[in-house]
């Protein structure tokens, strides 16, 4: 004899999703978040930038490649209990408010024009994420700059 189980709740194919969104919780990604990059509006009801990170990076793990599936994905993120995300428009909107200024330099040797972004503030709070994440420890960060990349003696990341 055969014995089904029926089942009230909502069953999405992205469910493994719902576990990601946990860890990100525990870890305190979202008040981190907000820590690093400051409260974002004035009124206390605007999205903070944890959440619109959140559901850009929820978003890229169940496949999606541009904002616009955000919206797609956005009904079975919801289906989580406690969980409220923001749109495609909003996530630009914060995207927006994030960006930095280039930063222009003339080579003396060439004289060619470079223009590059530090974006300190998103660097900043990378660095921070993976400390939390125990990937690597606070002394393991030895200087931090946009031009090179290279491993020391002692298996330190040192990003020159």
């Amino acid at each position: 004899m055969t014995k089904v189980a029926i089942k009230n709740e909502n069953i999405t194919s992205f469910g493994g999703i719902y576990h990601i969104m946990d860890v990100f919780s525990k870890l305190g990604f979202e008040k981190l978040t907000e820590s690093v990059l400051g409260r974002r509006g004035c009124s206390g009801k605007a999205f903070s930038h944890g959440s619109i990170l959140g559901s850009l990076f929820f978003s890229y793990l169940c496949g999606g490649d541009c904002l616009e599936d955000i919206n797609a994905l956005i009904g079975q993120f919801r289906q989580r209990p406690g969980t409220l995300l923001p749109g495609a428009d909003t996530v630009g909107r914060g995207l927006k408010e994030l960006a930095e200024e280039n930063i222009a330099y003339k080579s003396e040797t060439s004289g060619r024009f470079y223009s590059f972004n530090t974006a300190e503030k998103l660097n900043t709070l990378l660095l921070r994420m993976i400390r939390r994440m125990g990937l690597i420890k606070g002394s393991s960060v030895i200087c931090v700059d946009v031009f090179r990349i290279s491993l020391m003696k002692e298996l330190k990341l040192c990003i020159k």
